[in-house]
């Protein structure tokens, strides 16, 4: 039964966020409290003092390379706003030549992804809501927004997959190509779930243009992970796919009586985004060519300054404002990110404890003489609830990525994918999550009808069901390939 008391901070921080709706850096404060006195009372749970040193380090190290990415991140956002970058990047999606449902795909797989993976936070569903709002009724309009929200393994630029891979001890390349396998089933699965939503009058040809733009996000998540362009690979993968799918899809406007729009993002677009990509690329040769990173590590953790994707994000930002910090746009950028970041610390700390604590090992130790593909399927179930109570692809990492390191069964060989099914199903799981469900509602404002959340949080679930099954199947395949 010593199992069942090492999960109670976990069952603590569910009841608080799903059932007493309290919010998610208190949950996660009263889950480490609950966590440390469980330590300090049972002898079954032991937390040597030499791991408080390395576990407070790390956890700090952790925080910092959020935080690194995050303020700078929803600076940009602020200053693209501002600058009305989101509107017209709306008002090109409008004007594309392409069917509804072709339409409704390339923004699920292709704009919402490239958008979110640069800025993280939700700013895609800025994006995302207007423009599907004006193809269909409210309430298809709301589920196919977010569905948007799915790249979140490569959101912020990889920050989940970044603190993953340091808290699983792999490197952020191997994680990071793992996830994309992992994850390569799913981009399909919802790019055709949005297309049918829009009750398309040809639904197997809408089905099997969504499912290649699905298919194209999975294969440039793929290519451009396994090139090393972690951080990056969302966004390259969605400009890829949205390239592509604009192209193709155009060239038959023709046929279809589509009038032709301009296929070319407009220059605002194109020089934020080109500036990021730029930046970062200047950055890696850099430090490719021996400039030192300016690390710092402390208890297997690492942050590294000149690696971290904040800089180019900052710098972004400036340099679209002429070199000039906008003050309004710097105090509405530290209150939104304040509580992501003070759950953010609440979750690596009750990690941190059950980890070092005892908590984890025990846990692992109960399902340790459990067959291999019963753990396989139990994986993404934990993974996903982890996702589903913190909100955040991050945060889910944070709680539960310790934990399915000692679930991975063998030798050490499926390590890495026990860790990617980690990063995958916590990252699917967040659009099923009600804060992502409350901004969606804010942000659609008015068009939202009352009751609507239930109706979306019901949604969430079909498709979390779906989800769960594409990422068992391939946890199954891979432990069936590995035995």
């Amino acid at each position: 039964m010593v199992w069942a008391i090492a999960v109670s901070p976990l069952v603590m921080v569910l009841g608080l966020i799903t059932v007493l709706r309290r919010p998610a850096h208190w949950a996660a404060t009263a889950g480490s409290a609950l966590a440390a006195l469980l330590i300090w009372w049972l002898p079954e749970f032991t937390f040597p003092p030499s791991a408080l040193a390395s576990g407070a380090g790390a956890g700090g190290l952790l925080v910092l390379n959020a935080a690194a990415v995050m303020l700078p991140g929803v600076y940009l956002s602020q200053v693209l706003a501002r600058r009305e970058v989101h509107r017209s990047l709306q008002e090109w999606v409008r004007g594309l030549p392409l069917a509804g449902p072709a339409k409704v795909a390339l923004v699920v797989v292709g704009i919402a992804p490239t958008v979110e993976a640069l800025t993280g936070f939700g700013v895609s569903l800025l994006v995302t809501v207007p423009v599907l709002l004006a193809l269909a009724p409210p309430a298809t309009a709301l589920r196919q927004a977010i569905l948007g929200m799915n790249i979140m393994p490569w959101g912020t630029l990889g920050l989940a997959t970044v603190i993953g891979a340091s808290l699983s001890g792999t490197g952020p390349l191997e994680l990071g190509s793992a996830t994309a396998v992992t994850s390569f089933l799913v981009f399909p699965l919802v790019a055709v779930w949005a297309a049918l939503l829009a009750r398309p009058r040809r639904r197997t040809r809408a089905a099997a243009v969504a499912a290649a733009l699905g298919g194209a996000l999975s294969l440039g998540l793929l290519a451009f992970n396994r090139l090393g362009a972690v951080e990056v690979a969302g966004v390259l993968a969605g400009l890829m796919t949205t390239a592509l799918g604009v192209l193709v899809l155009a060239s038959r406007n023709g046929e279809t009586g589509h009038k032709a729009g301009p296929l070319l993002p407009p220059r605002p677009v194109l020089l934020a985004y080109g500036l990021v990509l730029a930046l970062i690329a200047v950055l890696r040769a850099a430090t490719a060519a021996g400039l030192p990173p300016l690390a710092l590590h402390a208890g297997g953790a690492s942050f590294q300054l000149l690696s971290s994707p904040g800089l180019p994000l900052l710098a972004t930002a400036l340099l679209l404002d002429r070199g000039r910090l906008h003050g309004g746009d710097v105090r509405a950028s530290a209150g939104r990110v304040l509580r992501p970041l003070l759950a953010l610390t609440g979750f690596v700390a009750l990690g941190q404890l059950m980890a070092a604590g005892g908590m984890i090992g025990q846990l692992g130790a109960a399902v340790a003489d459990a067959p291999a593909l019963v753990i396989a399927l139990a994986a993404p179930a934990l993974g996903m609830l982890g996702g589903f109570i913190t909100g955040s692809n991050v945060g889910g990492n944070a709680l539960l990525m310790p934990l399915q390191g000692r679930l991975a069964p063998g030798d050490g060989s499926l390590d890495v994918w026990f860790a990617a099914l980690q990063n995958s199903a916590a990252g699917h799981a967040v659009f099923t999550s009600l804060p992502m469900i409350m901004l969606t509602l804010a942000v659609a404002g008015r068009q939202a009808r009352q009751g609507a959340e239930s109706g979306l949080l019901r949604f969430g679930m079909r498709v979390a069901g779906a989800v769960y099954a594409a990422l068992a199947a391939t946890a199954a395949a891979l432990v069936l390939t590995a035995g």
